[in-house]
């Protein structure tokens, strides 16, 4: 089953540093990653059923800290689709990803530290989380 977005839809991105991508140090509040990625794509696709795109990943945080700030930083925003699997959410698997893309290229290549996707490490998870919508 996917998910189905319609205008108007609140999609929050969360996490650390790879959904942060710079964020806060820019005037883009998706920042410069896979969120841009995929809201761009979405945009270039389907350009009469345009959600809000939200990102409150913060770089260097970890579990803890994202559930210490879940209420007020995610559900206090309402969104309609936040990839939380304790919320019956469904999950890109990107650890599982980048291991399977890594066995045919230089895992440099997807990972330039071997946790910071790369550009096309950041297009990889944007494809991935696209392929869990209804485009």
């Amino acid at each position: 089953m996917t998910l189905v977005l319609s205008a108007g839809s609140r999609v929050m991105f969360t996490g650390d540093s790879i959904t942060d991508c710079h964020r806060r140090d820019t005037d883009n509040p998706l920042g410069y990653g896979y969120p841009l990625l995929v809201a761009g794509q979405w945009g270039r696709r389907q350009p009469h059923r345009a959600p809000v795109w939200a990102n409150t990943g913060i770089s260097g945080d970890t579990l803890a800290g994202l559930g210490r700030r879940w209420q007020d930083d995610v559900l206090a925003a309402r969104p309609d689709v936040v990839l939380a699997r304790e919320s019956g959410a469904r999950l890109v698997a990107a650890d599982g990803m980048f291991a399977e893309l890594a066995a045919g290229n230089n895992p440099e290549h997807w990972l330039f530290d071997g946790v910071h996707p790369t550009p096309a490490g950041h297009q990889a998870l944007a494809e991935a989380w696209l392929r869990q919508v209804d485009l």
